[in-house]
Protein backbone atom coordinates (compact mmCIF):
# COMPACT_ATOMS: atom_id res chain seq x y z
CA UNK A 1 0.00 0.00 0.00
CA UNK A 2 1.07 3.57 -0.68
CA UNK A 3 -0.28 4.57 2.73
CA UNK A 4 2.05 4.85 5.71
CA UNK A 5 0.35 3.41 8.77
CA UNK A 6 2.74 4.59 11.49
CA UNK A 7 5.37 7.34 11.81
CA UNK A 8 8.06 8.00 10.90
CA UNK A 9 7.07 7.66 7.25
CA UNK A 10 9.68 7.62 4.51
CA UNK A 11 10.19 10.90 2.71
CA UNK A 12 8.82 11.58 -0.73
CA UNK A 13 11.34 11.18 -3.55
CA UNK A 14 10.71 14.75 -4.67
CA UNK A 15 11.93 16.28 -1.41
CA UNK A 16 14.96 18.53 -1.83
CA UNK A 17 15.20 18.94 1.94
CA UNK A 18 15.35 15.24 2.79
CA UNK A 19 13.60 14.36 6.02
CA UNK A 20 11.95 17.77 6.49
CA UNK A 21 8.27 17.48 7.35
CA UNK A 22 5.29 19.63 8.23
CA UNK A 23 4.67 17.67 11.44
CA UNK A 24 5.43 20.70 13.61
CA UNK A 25 6.41 23.43 11.12
CA UNK A 26 5.57 26.83 12.71
CA UNK A 27 3.73 25.11 15.57
CA UNK A 28 0.80 27.41 14.78
CA UNK A 29 -1.59 24.84 16.23
CA UNK A 30 -0.16 25.56 19.68
CA UNK A 31 0.90 29.18 19.08
CA UNK A 32 -2.15 30.63 17.34
CA UNK A 33 -2.94 33.02 20.20
CA UNK A 34 0.59 34.39 20.05
CA UNK A 35 0.41 34.60 16.26
CA UNK A 36 -2.82 36.61 16.45
CA UNK A 37 -1.04 38.93 18.89
CA UNK A 38 1.73 39.29 16.30
CA UNK A 39 -0.81 40.21 13.63
CA UNK A 40 -2.50 42.64 16.00
CA UNK A 41 0.84 44.33 16.73
CA UNK A 42 1.31 44.83 12.99
CA UNK A 43 -2.07 46.51 12.54
CA UNK A 44 -3.06 43.70 10.19
CA UNK A 45 -6.62 43.83 8.87
CA UNK A 46 -6.79 40.86 6.46
CA UNK A 47 -5.34 37.37 6.93
CA UNK A 48 -5.52 34.45 4.52
CA UNK A 49 -5.16 30.88 5.77
CA UNK A 50 -6.33 27.41 4.82
CA UNK A 51 -8.29 24.72 6.60
CA UNK A 52 -6.71 21.28 6.74
CA UNK A 53 -8.96 18.52 5.43
CA UNK A 54 -6.92 15.74 7.16
CA UNK A 55 -6.99 17.64 10.47
CA UNK A 56 -10.75 18.15 10.37
CA UNK A 57 -11.62 14.78 8.81
CA UNK A 58 -8.65 12.43 9.37
CA UNK A 59 -9.85 9.70 7.00
CA UNK A 60 -11.24 12.20 4.49
CA UNK A 61 -14.71 10.70 4.92
CA UNK A 62 -17.29 12.61 6.96
CA UNK A 63 -19.04 9.31 7.70
CA UNK A 64 -16.01 8.31 9.78
CA UNK A 65 -16.36 11.38 11.97
CA UNK A 66 -15.15 14.97 12.34
CA UNK A 67 -12.30 15.85 14.68
CA UNK A 68 -13.97 18.16 17.20
CA UNK A 69 -10.61 19.30 18.58
CA UNK A 70 -9.78 20.59 15.09
CA UNK A 71 -13.12 22.38 14.91
CA UNK A 72 -12.39 23.99 18.28
CA UNK A 73 -8.95 25.07 17.08
CA UNK A 74 -10.32 26.81 13.98
CA UNK A 75 -13.20 28.37 15.91
CA UNK A 76 -10.74 29.81 18.41
CA UNK A 77 -8.52 31.18 15.66
CA UNK A 78 -11.40 32.69 13.68
CA UNK A 79 -12.99 34.27 16.74
CA UNK A 80 -9.65 35.73 17.88
CA UNK A 81 -8.99 37.20 14.44
CA UNK A 82 -12.38 38.86 14.31
CA UNK A 83 -12.03 40.15 17.88
CA UNK A 84 -8.75 41.75 16.77
CA UNK A 85 -10.38 43.42 13.76
CA UNK A 86 -8.78 41.01 11.26
CA UNK A 87 -10.89 39.64 8.38
CA UNK A 88 -10.26 35.94 7.64
CA UNK A 89 -9.94 34.77 4.02
CA UNK A 90 -10.23 30.99 4.08
CA UNK A 91 -9.15 28.30 1.60
CA UNK A 92 -10.75 24.87 1.75
CA UNK A 93 -7.91 23.00 0.05
CA UNK A 94 -4.24 23.95 0.01
CA UNK A 95 -2.76 20.62 -1.13
CA UNK A 96 -3.14 18.50 2.03
CA UNK A 97 -5.07 15.47 0.81
CA UNK A 98 -6.23 12.88 3.39
CA UNK A 99 -4.01 9.86 2.97
CA UNK A 100 -6.91 7.39 2.86
CA UNK A 101 -8.21 9.02 -0.32
CA UNK A 102 -4.98 8.38 -2.23
CA UNK A 103 -4.08 4.71 -2.01
CA UNK A 104 -3.49 3.28 -5.50
CA UNK A 105 -4.84 1.34 -7.20
CA UNK A 106 -8.17 1.58 -5.37
CA UNK A 107 -8.15 5.23 -4.28
CA UNK A 108 -6.65 7.66 -6.77
CA UNK A 109 -7.59 11.00 -5.22
CA UNK A 110 -7.75 13.77 -7.82
CA UNK A 111 -6.26 11.42 -10.42
CA UNK A 112 -9.23 8.99 -10.48
CA UNK A 113 -10.53 7.81 -13.85
CA UNK A 114 -12.83 5.28 -15.43
CA UNK A 115 -10.72 2.22 -16.12
CA UNK A 116 -12.55 1.49 -19.35
CA UNK A 117 -12.61 4.95 -20.93
CA UNK A 118 -9.72 6.66 -19.14
CA UNK A 119 -11.95 9.68 -18.49
CA UNK A 120 -11.98 11.42 -15.08
CA UNK A 121 -14.70 9.93 -12.90
CA UNK A 122 -14.69 12.23 -9.85
CA UNK A 123 -14.24 9.42 -7.34
CA UNK A 124 -13.20 11.92 -4.67
CA UNK A 125 -15.94 14.48 -5.29
CA UNK A 126 -18.57 13.18 -2.80
CA UNK A 127 -16.02 13.26 0.00
CA UNK A 128 -14.77 16.74 -0.92
CA UNK A 129 -18.33 18.09 -1.07
CA UNK A 130 -19.14 16.58 2.32
CA UNK A 131 -15.98 18.19 3.74
CA UNK A 132 -16.85 21.56 2.15
CA UNK A 133 -20.40 21.33 3.49
CA UNK A 134 -19.08 20.69 7.01
CA UNK A 135 -16.75 23.72 6.76
CA UNK A 136 -19.52 26.02 5.53
CA UNK A 137 -21.77 24.80 8.34
CA UNK A 138 -19.17 25.09 11.10
CA UNK A 139 -17.43 28.33 10.14
CA UNK A 140 -19.51 30.08 7.49
CA UNK A 141 -21.40 32.28 9.93
CA UNK A 142 -18.14 34.23 10.38
CA UNK A 143 -16.22 33.63 7.13
CA UNK A 144 -17.17 36.06 4.38
CA UNK A 145 -14.42 35.19 1.87
CA UNK A 146 -14.01 31.58 0.75
CA UNK A 147 -11.63 29.98 -1.75
CA UNK A 148 -12.22 26.39 -2.83
CA UNK A 149 -8.71 25.56 -4.07
CA UNK A 150 -5.26 27.09 -3.98
CA UNK A 151 -3.12 26.71 -7.12
CA UNK A 152 -4.71 23.72 -8.81
CA UNK A 153 -1.96 23.93 -11.49
CA UNK A 154 0.68 23.25 -8.85
CA UNK A 155 -0.91 20.24 -7.18
CA UNK A 156 -1.98 18.67 -10.49
CA UNK A 157 0.68 19.57 -13.08
CA UNK A 158 3.76 19.74 -10.85
CA UNK A 159 2.51 16.83 -8.75
CA UNK A 160 2.30 14.57 -11.79
CA UNK A 161 6.00 14.26 -12.39
CA UNK A 162 7.68 17.58 -11.51
CA UNK A 163 8.58 16.99 -7.88
CA UNK A 164 5.52 18.08 -5.95
CA UNK A 165 3.76 15.47 -3.84
CA UNK A 166 2.48 12.91 -4.40
CA UNK A 167 4.57 12.41 -7.55
CA UNK A 168 3.68 8.71 -7.75
CA UNK A 169 5.21 6.91 -10.74
CA UNK A 170 1.87 5.39 -11.72
CA UNK A 171 0.30 8.89 -11.76
CA UNK A 172 3.12 10.73 -13.51
CA UNK A 173 2.27 10.45 -17.18
CA UNK A 174 2.63 14.13 -18.04
CA UNK A 175 0.67 13.76 -21.24
CA UNK A 176 -2.55 12.76 -19.42
CA UNK A 177 -2.42 12.65 -15.62
CA UNK A 178 -2.32 16.41 -14.89
CA UNK A 179 -5.41 16.97 -17.02
CA UNK A 180 -7.39 14.15 -15.44
CA UNK A 181 -6.60 15.60 -12.02
CA UNK A 182 -7.32 19.16 -13.15
CA UNK A 183 -10.66 18.09 -14.61
CA UNK A 184 -11.73 16.48 -11.32
CA UNK A 185 -10.62 19.56 -9.40
CA UNK A 186 -12.61 21.93 -11.62
CA UNK A 187 -15.76 19.85 -11.21
CA UNK A 188 -15.19 19.70 -7.45
CA UNK A 189 -14.84 23.48 -7.38
CA UNK A 190 -18.02 24.03 -9.37
CA UNK A 191 -20.04 21.66 -7.21
CA UNK A 192 -18.73 23.17 -3.97
CA UNK A 193 -19.63 26.67 -5.15
CA UNK A 194 -23.06 25.47 -6.24
CA UNK A 195 -23.57 23.92 -2.80
CA UNK A 196 -22.54 27.12 -1.03
CA UNK A 197 -24.72 29.34 -3.18
CA UNK A 198 -27.80 27.14 -2.83
CA UNK A 199 -27.51 26.30 0.86
CA UNK A 200 -25.48 28.96 2.64
CA UNK A 201 -24.71 32.17 0.74
CA UNK A 202 -28.05 33.91 1.24
CA UNK A 203 -28.07 33.13 4.97
CA UNK A 204 -24.38 33.69 5.73
CA UNK A 205 -23.74 36.57 3.35
CA UNK A 206 -20.30 35.45 2.19
CA UNK A 207 -18.61 35.17 -1.20
CA UNK A 208 -16.72 32.28 -2.75
CA UNK A 209 -14.14 31.79 -5.49
CA UNK A 210 -10.94 30.01 -6.41
CA UNK A 211 -7.26 30.98 -6.45
CA UNK A 212 -5.14 30.08 -9.48
CA UNK A 213 -1.50 30.87 -10.11
CA UNK A 214 0.61 32.03 -13.01
CA UNK A 215 4.01 33.53 -13.72
CA UNK A 216 4.05 36.11 -16.48
CA UNK A 217 5.60 35.16 -19.80
CA UNK A 218 6.89 38.08 -21.83
CA UNK A 219 7.67 37.48 -25.54
CA UNK A 220 11.43 37.34 -25.95
CA UNK A 221 11.20 39.32 -29.18
CA UNK A 222 8.68 40.96 -31.48
CA UNK A 223 8.66 37.85 -33.65
CA UNK A 224 5.01 36.69 -33.98
CA UNK A 225 6.08 33.15 -33.11
CA UNK A 226 7.55 34.33 -29.79
CA UNK A 227 4.43 36.39 -29.08
CA UNK A 228 2.24 33.35 -29.72
CA UNK A 229 4.47 31.14 -27.58
CA UNK A 230 4.22 33.56 -24.64
CA UNK A 231 0.43 33.68 -24.99
CA UNK A 232 0.17 29.89 -25.02
CA UNK A 233 2.39 29.60 -21.95
CA UNK A 234 0.00 31.82 -19.96
CA UNK A 235 -3.14 30.23 -21.42
CA UNK A 236 -1.95 26.69 -20.68
CA UNK A 237 -1.19 27.58 -17.06
CA UNK A 238 -3.80 30.14 -16.00
CA UNK A 239 -6.35 29.79 -18.79
CA UNK A 240 -6.48 26.03 -18.21
CA UNK A 241 -8.25 26.61 -14.88
CA UNK A 242 -9.69 30.10 -15.43
CA UNK A 243 -11.36 29.81 -18.86
CA UNK A 244 -13.93 27.20 -17.76
CA UNK A 245 -14.97 29.47 -14.87
CA UNK A 246 -14.58 33.02 -16.18
CA UNK A 247 -14.83 32.45 -19.94
CA UNK A 248 -17.93 32.34 -22.12
CA UNK A 249 -18.12 28.64 -22.89
CA UNK A 250 -17.43 26.83 -19.61
CA UNK A 251 -14.60 24.99 -21.36
CA UNK A 252 -10.82 24.94 -21.71
CA UNK A 253 -9.01 27.45 -23.94
CA UNK A 254 -9.53 26.68 -27.65
CA UNK A 255 -5.77 26.53 -28.21
CA UNK A 256 -5.51 23.77 -25.62
CA UNK A 257 -8.30 21.85 -27.31
CA UNK A 258 -6.50 22.10 -30.66
CA UNK A 259 -3.06 21.05 -29.41
CA UNK A 260 -4.06 18.49 -26.79
CA UNK A 261 -6.74 16.69 -28.77
CA UNK A 262 -8.10 13.61 -26.99
CA UNK A 263 -5.70 14.06 -24.08
CA UNK A 264 -7.91 16.85 -22.73
CA UNK A 265 -11.08 15.53 -21.04
CA UNK A 266 -14.50 16.83 -21.99
CA UNK A 267 -17.16 18.43 -19.83
CA UNK A 268 -20.82 17.48 -20.01
CA UNK A 269 -23.31 20.26 -20.73
CA UNK A 270 -24.37 20.19 -17.08
CA UNK A 271 -20.77 20.50 -15.90
CA UNK A 272 -20.18 23.47 -18.21
CA UNK A 273 -23.25 25.26 -16.91
CA UNK A 274 -22.13 24.69 -13.33
CA UNK A 275 -18.57 25.84 -14.05
CA UNK A 276 -19.38 29.01 -15.93
CA UNK A 277 -19.49 31.93 -13.50
CA UNK A 278 -18.66 29.75 -10.49
CA UNK A 279 -16.53 32.40 -8.75
CA UNK A 280 -17.40 35.71 -7.15
CA UNK A 281 -13.86 37.02 -7.67
CA UNK A 282 -10.61 36.12 -9.38
CA UNK A 283 -7.98 34.86 -6.94
CA UNK A 284 -4.46 35.14 -8.39
CA UNK A 285 -1.13 33.97 -7.00
CA UNK A 286 1.81 35.57 -8.81
CA UNK A 287 5.52 35.58 -8.04
CA UNK A 288 7.75 35.63 -11.10
CA UNK A 289 8.35 36.54 -14.76
CA UNK A 290 10.31 34.98 -17.62
CA UNK A 291 10.97 35.46 -21.34
CA UNK A 292 9.17 33.09 -23.71
CA UNK A 293 10.41 32.14 -27.17
CA UNK A 294 8.96 29.76 -29.72
CA UNK A 295 10.32 26.22 -29.41
CA UNK A 296 10.28 23.35 -31.90
CA UNK A 297 9.56 20.83 -29.15
CA UNK A 298 6.18 20.93 -27.36
CA UNK A 299 7.59 20.79 -23.83
CA UNK A 300 5.82 19.28 -20.83
CA UNK A 301 2.88 21.68 -21.17
CA UNK A 302 2.64 21.44 -25.01
CA UNK A 303 2.96 25.23 -25.22
CA UNK A 304 5.92 25.10 -27.65
CA UNK A 305 7.58 27.76 -25.54
CA UNK A 306 11.10 27.96 -24.15
CA UNK A 307 11.34 30.14 -21.04
CA UNK A 308 14.51 31.95 -19.93
CA UNK A 309 15.15 34.59 -17.30
CA UNK A 310 18.24 36.50 -18.44
CA UNK A 311 18.62 39.88 -16.77
CA UNK A 312 16.02 39.29 -14.04
CA UNK A 313 17.01 39.14 -10.35
CA UNK A 314 16.70 35.68 -8.81
CA UNK A 315 15.60 34.67 -5.33
CA UNK A 316 16.86 31.59 -3.50
CA UNK A 317 14.14 29.55 -5.23
CA UNK A 318 15.38 28.31 -8.57
CA UNK A 319 12.12 29.34 -10.28
CA UNK A 320 11.66 32.83 -8.82
CA UNK A 321 12.81 35.72 -11.03
CA UNK A 322 11.36 39.12 -10.18
CA UNK A 323 9.81 41.80 -12.40
CA UNK A 324 7.11 44.04 -10.96
CA UNK A 325 5.98 44.96 -14.45
CA UNK A 326 5.17 41.29 -15.03
CA UNK A 327 2.48 41.46 -12.37
CA UNK A 328 1.00 44.55 -14.02
CA UNK A 329 0.90 42.83 -17.40
CA UNK A 330 -0.67 39.70 -15.95
CA UNK A 331 -3.37 41.74 -14.20
CA UNK A 332 -4.16 43.43 -17.51
CA UNK A 333 -4.27 40.03 -19.25
CA UNK A 334 -6.85 38.81 -16.69
CA UNK A 335 -8.78 42.07 -16.86
CA UNK A 336 -9.14 41.99 -20.65
CA UNK A 337 -9.64 38.26 -21.17
CA UNK A 338 -12.32 37.89 -18.50
CA UNK A 339 -14.03 41.27 -18.83
CA UNK A 340 -12.82 43.07 -15.73
CA UNK A 341 -13.43 40.70 -12.84
CA UNK A 342 -12.81 41.64 -9.23
CA UNK A 343 -9.24 40.48 -8.53
CA UNK A 344 -7.52 39.55 -5.30
CA UNK A 345 -3.79 38.91 -5.59
CA UNK A 346 -3.73 36.17 -2.97
CA UNK A 347 0.01 35.43 -2.95
CA UNK A 348 3.30 37.01 -3.87
CA UNK A 349 6.70 36.88 -2.23
CA UNK A 350 10.47 36.45 -2.27
CA UNK A 351 12.62 33.63 -0.89
CA UNK A 352 15.95 33.84 0.94
CA UNK A 353 18.06 31.26 2.74
CA UNK A 354 19.19 32.85 6.03
CA UNK A 355 19.21 30.42 8.94
CA UNK A 356 19.58 32.87 11.83
CA UNK A 357 17.78 36.03 12.85
CA UNK A 358 20.96 38.11 12.98
CA UNK A 359 21.19 37.97 9.18
CA UNK A 360 17.54 37.25 8.42
CA UNK A 361 15.91 40.36 9.87
CA UNK A 362 17.39 42.78 7.35
CA UNK A 363 15.64 41.35 4.27
CA UNK A 364 16.31 44.20 1.87
CA UNK A 365 15.68 42.10 -1.25
CA UNK A 366 12.23 41.07 -0.06
CA UNK A 367 11.38 44.64 0.91
CA UNK A 368 12.34 45.90 -2.56
CA UNK A 369 10.39 43.06 -4.17
CA UNK A 370 7.23 44.20 -2.39
CA UNK A 371 7.97 47.86 -3.11
CA UNK A 372 8.30 47.17 -6.83
CA UNK A 373 5.35 44.80 -7.05
CA UNK A 374 2.94 47.00 -5.11
CA UNK A 375 4.01 50.00 -7.21
CA UNK A 376 3.16 48.03 -10.36
CA UNK A 377 -0.08 46.90 -8.73
CA UNK A 378 -1.00 50.51 -8.11
CA UNK A 379 -0.33 51.33 -11.77
CA UNK A 380 -2.63 48.49 -12.82
CA UNK A 381 -5.38 49.93 -10.62
CA UNK A 382 -5.09 53.65 -11.29
CA UNK A 383 -3.61 53.80 -14.77
CA UNK A 384 -5.04 50.64 -16.34
CA UNK A 385 -8.36 50.51 -14.48
CA UNK A 386 -7.97 46.91 -13.27
CA UNK A 387 -10.38 46.12 -10.43
CA UNK A 388 -7.88 44.82 -7.88
CA UNK A 389 -9.25 44.72 -4.32
CA UNK A 390 -6.32 43.32 -2.35
CA UNK A 391 -2.76 42.00 -2.24
CA UNK A 392 -1.62 39.28 0.19
CA UNK A 393 2.08 38.81 0.89
CA UNK A 394 3.41 35.26 1.18
CA UNK A 395 3.92 34.92 3.96
CA UNK A 396 3.28 36.06 7.51
CA UNK A 397 6.27 34.04 8.72
CA UNK A 398 8.84 31.53 7.52
CA UNK A 399 7.20 28.12 7.17
CA UNK A 400 7.39 24.66 5.64
CA UNK A 401 7.94 25.26 1.92
CA UNK A 402 6.78 21.88 0.64
CA UNK A 403 9.54 19.98 -1.19
CA UNK A 404 12.05 22.72 -0.28
CA UNK A 405 11.36 22.12 3.40
CA UNK A 406 13.09 24.79 5.50
CA UNK A 407 15.90 25.67 3.10
CA UNK A 408 13.91 28.58 1.67
CA UNK A 409 12.29 31.31 3.73
CA UNK A 410 9.44 33.42 2.36
CA UNK A 411 8.30 34.94 5.64
CA UNK A 412 8.09 38.62 6.46
CA UNK A 413 8.62 37.46 10.04
CA UNK A 414 11.69 35.41 10.93
CA UNK A 415 10.79 32.16 12.63
CA UNK A 416 13.27 30.38 14.86
CA UNK A 417 12.00 26.83 14.37
CA UNK A 418 13.97 25.48 17.36
CA UNK A 419 15.27 22.68 15.17
CA UNK A 420 15.93 19.42 16.94
CA UNK A 421 14.85 15.81 16.76
CA UNK A 422 11.29 14.94 15.79
CA UNK A 423 10.66 11.26 16.56
CA UNK A 424 7.82 11.23 14.05
CA UNK A 425 10.01 12.46 11.17
CA UNK A 426 12.34 10.34 9.03
CA UNK A 427 16.12 10.62 9.03
CA UNK A 428 18.42 12.80 11.11
CA UNK A 429 17.96 16.15 9.40
CA UNK A 430 18.73 18.46 12.31
CA UNK A 431 17.69 21.52 10.29
CA UNK A 432 14.55 19.89 8.94
CA UNK A 433 12.81 18.98 12.18
CA UNK A 434 11.18 21.93 13.98
CA UNK A 435 10.20 21.32 17.58
CA UNK A 436 7.25 22.59 19.59
CA UNK A 437 7.18 24.88 22.59
CA UNK A 438 10.26 27.09 22.07
CA UNK A 439 9.80 28.77 18.70
CA UNK A 440 10.29 32.54 18.45
CA UNK A 441 9.03 35.02 15.82
CA UNK A 442 10.81 38.30 15.04
CA UNK A 443 9.60 40.74 12.39
CA UNK A 444 11.81 41.46 9.38
CA UNK A 445 12.26 44.81 7.64
CA UNK A 446 9.76 43.81 4.94
CA UNK A 447 7.06 43.29 7.56
CA UNK A 448 7.60 46.77 8.98
CA UNK A 449 7.55 48.29 5.49
CA UNK A 450 4.28 46.53 4.66
CA UNK A 451 2.82 47.82 7.92
CA UNK A 452 3.74 51.37 6.90
CA UNK A 453 1.91 50.82 3.61
CA UNK A 454 -1.32 49.37 4.94
CA UNK A 455 -1.59 51.66 7.95
CA UNK A 456 -0.93 54.73 5.80
CA UNK A 457 -2.94 53.38 2.85
CA UNK A 458 -0.25 54.63 0.50
CA UNK A 459 2.99 53.40 -1.02
CA UNK A 460 6.05 54.27 1.05
CA UNK A 461 9.50 54.86 -0.42
CA UNK A 462 11.87 52.28 1.11
CA UNK A 463 14.56 54.96 1.48
CA UNK A 464 12.31 57.88 2.32
CA UNK A 465 11.70 59.68 5.61
CA UNK A 466 8.27 58.10 6.20
CA UNK A 467 9.59 54.56 6.58
CA UNK A 468 11.27 54.28 9.97
CA UNK A 469 12.21 50.61 9.75
CA UNK A 470 11.53 48.14 12.53
CA UNK A 471 11.83 49.15 16.17
CA UNK A 472 14.85 48.32 18.29
CA UNK A 473 14.53 46.49 21.59
CA UNK A 474 14.99 49.81 23.38
CA UNK A 475 11.22 50.37 23.06
CA UNK A 476 10.64 47.82 25.82
CA UNK A 477 12.58 49.82 28.42
CA UNK A 478 10.08 51.56 30.66
CA UNK A 479 6.83 51.36 32.56
CA UNK A 480 3.58 49.82 31.32
CA UNK A 481 -0.01 49.44 32.46
CA UNK A 482 -2.20 46.41 31.95
CA UNK A 483 -4.84 47.52 29.43
CA UNK A 484 -7.58 45.74 31.40
CA UNK A 485 -6.51 47.16 34.74
CA UNK A 486 -4.64 50.44 34.30
CA UNK A 487 -3.89 50.82 38.00
CA UNK A 488 -1.56 47.80 37.94
CA UNK A 489 1.82 48.71 36.53
CA UNK A 490 4.63 46.66 35.01
CA UNK A 491 8.22 47.68 34.55
CA UNK A 492 10.74 46.34 32.08
CA UNK A 493 14.48 46.83 32.41
CA UNK A 494 16.72 45.95 29.48
CA UNK A 495 20.38 45.12 29.99
CA UNK A 496 23.22 46.69 28.07
CA UNK A 497 23.25 45.12 24.64
CA UNK A 498 19.44 45.05 24.56
CA UNK A 499 19.13 41.26 24.39
CA UNK A 500 18.22 40.32 27.96
CA UNK A 501 16.38 41.94 30.82
CA UNK A 502 13.81 41.58 33.57
CA UNK A 503 10.14 42.31 34.11
CA UNK A 504 8.56 43.40 37.39
CA UNK A 505 4.96 44.05 38.23
CA UNK A 506 2.25 44.67 40.74
CA UNK A 507 -1.14 42.92 40.86
CA UNK A 508 -4.22 43.78 42.84
CA UNK A 509 -5.82 41.47 45.35
CA UNK A 510 -7.99 38.74 43.83
CA UNK A 511 -7.18 40.02 40.35
CA UNK A 512 -8.82 43.37 41.06
CA UNK A 513 -7.45 46.92 40.79
CA UNK A 514 -4.26 47.97 42.51
CA UNK A 515 -4.87 50.22 45.53
CA UNK A 516 -1.38 50.62 46.96
CA UNK A 517 -2.31 48.70 50.12
CA UNK A 518 -3.12 45.05 49.39
CA UNK A 519 -1.15 44.71 46.15
CA UNK A 520 1.26 41.89 45.36
CA UNK A 521 4.65 42.75 43.92
CA UNK A 522 6.26 40.20 41.63
CA UNK A 523 9.46 39.76 39.70
CA UNK A 524 11.99 39.57 38.40
CA UNK A 525 10.79 37.60 35.39
CA UNK A 526 13.63 36.87 33.00
CA UNK A 527 13.14 38.13 29.44
CA UNK A 528 14.93 38.05 26.11
CA UNK A 529 14.62 40.66 23.36
CA UNK A 530 15.08 40.80 19.62
CA UNK A 531 13.82 43.75 17.65
CA UNK A 532 10.14 44.19 18.44
CA UNK A 533 9.81 40.79 20.14
CA UNK A 534 10.09 40.01 23.84
CA UNK A 535 10.01 36.45 25.17
CA UNK A 536 9.53 35.99 28.90
CA UNK A 537 9.33 33.13 31.39
CA UNK A 538 6.18 33.69 33.45
CA UNK A 539 6.18 30.17 34.93
CA UNK A 540 6.79 31.58 38.45
CA UNK A 541 3.44 33.37 38.08
CA UNK A 542 1.65 30.30 36.78
CA UNK A 543 1.98 31.35 33.15
CA UNK A 544 3.90 30.21 30.10
CA UNK A 545 7.65 29.68 30.33
CA UNK A 546 8.00 30.96 26.75
CA UNK A 547 5.45 33.74 26.29
CA UNK A 548 6.03 36.07 23.35
CA UNK A 549 5.04 39.71 23.20
CA UNK A 550 5.16 42.05 20.19
CA UNK A 551 5.59 45.80 20.08
CA UNK A 552 2.60 47.62 18.61
CA UNK A 553 4.00 50.83 17.18
CA UNK A 554 0.61 52.43 16.53
CA UNK A 555 -0.64 51.94 20.09
CA UNK A 556 2.67 52.12 21.93
CA UNK A 557 1.94 48.80 23.55
CA UNK A 558 3.02 45.18 23.92
CA UNK A 559 0.60 42.59 22.53
CA UNK A 560 1.19 39.38 24.47
CA UNK A 561 0.50 35.87 23.26
CA UNK A 562 -1.89 35.21 26.14
CA UNK A 563 -4.21 37.96 24.91
CA UNK A 564 -3.15 40.68 27.34
CA UNK A 565 -1.99 44.14 26.29
CA UNK A 566 0.45 46.36 28.17
CA UNK A 567 0.24 50.07 27.39
CA UNK A 568 3.39 52.19 27.59
CA UNK A 569 3.15 54.98 30.17
CA UNK A 570 4.88 57.85 28.42
CA UNK A 571 4.68 60.16 31.45
CA UNK A 572 6.13 57.65 33.88
CA UNK A 573 9.68 57.97 35.12
CA UNK A 574 12.26 55.66 33.62
CA UNK A 575 12.54 52.69 36.02
CA UNK A 576 15.70 51.92 37.89
CA UNK A 577 18.14 49.60 36.15
CA UNK A 578 18.96 47.57 39.26
CA UNK A 579 17.98 47.09 42.87
CA UNK A 580 14.98 44.75 42.76
CA UNK A 581 11.45 45.61 41.72
CA UNK A 582 11.52 49.25 40.56
CA UNK A 583 7.82 49.55 41.37
CA UNK A 584 8.40 48.79 45.05
CA UNK A 585 9.73 52.28 45.76
CA UNK A 586 7.46 54.19 43.39
CA UNK A 587 6.01 57.08 45.36
CA UNK A 588 2.93 57.72 43.25
CA UNK A 589 -0.48 58.01 44.93
CA UNK A 590 -2.83 55.11 44.19
CA UNK A 591 -5.42 57.51 42.77
CA UNK A 592 -2.94 58.58 40.11
CA UNK A 593 -2.07 54.97 39.28
CA UNK A 594 -5.75 54.21 38.72
CA UNK A 595 -6.20 57.02 36.17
Amino acid sequence: SYCCTAPPCSWNGGMADKGATGNVACDHYNNWRSDVALMQSMGLRHYRFSLSWPRLVPTGRIADGVNRRAVAFYNGLIDALLASGIEPYVTLYHWDLPQALLDPPNQLGWWSRDQATGQPNGQILPEFLAYADACFKEFGDRIKFWFTFNEAWTFTFLASGFGKAPGLPQLSNMSRDPYIAGHNVLNAHAQAVDLYRRKYQKIQGGKIGITNNCDWREPKSTDPDDIAAAERAVEFTLGWFADPIFGDSGDYPPAMRRLYGERLPTFTDKERRLLKGSSDYFGLNHYATGWAAHAKEPGADTAYAKVTEAGLPQATSQWLFAAGWGLRKLLNWVDKRYRRPIIYVTEGGWSTDEDNWQTGLSDRQRLMYYANYTASLRQAIYEDNCDVRGYFAWSLMDNFEWNSGYRERFGTTFNDFAFGKDPNAPGNNEKGHPTAGRQVRVRKSSSCWLEAVWTGNALVHPNGPVFLGCVASTVFEGRFANAKEHSCLRSITVDEGWKTGRIYGVDGAMGGPCDGRSDTLWGPVEANFSGGTVVADFSTKGGSNNLSGYWNRARGSIEWGDGTTWLAQSSAEKPAQQGGNPLKHTEVPAAVLRK
